[in-house]
């Protein structure tokens, strides 16, 4: 994936993050879901609907235990675009 698409995906999934705080944040690669951007769980499930309709994957939701920071997630989508091209 090049480095352009990477940052896509990145602004993507950092803009999907802050629609769905309710509280004005600013995440980074490394900040945590809900340690350091206090998602809780029902807004982790949105991010992950706002994700799937923003970038049409689907994540696995046996996947969402493991995702826990912002650079996970970007990770997560960037590998699921890759599996829909190949």
């Amino acid at each position: 994936m090049s480095p352009q698409a990477s940052a896509q995906i990145e602004e993507g999934v950092i803009d999907v993050l802050k629609r769905v705080s309710r509280r004005p944040i600013e995440p980074v690669l490394d900040s945590d879901l809900i340690a350091d951007l206090g998602f809780d769980s029902l807004q982790v499930l949105e991010v992950i609907a706002e994700l799937e309709d923003r970038f049409d994957v689907s994540i696995p939701l046996n996947d969402v235990a493991t995702i826990r920071t912002v650079a996970q997630v970007v990770a997560e989508v960037a590998r699921l675009i890759e599996g829909r091209s190949t």
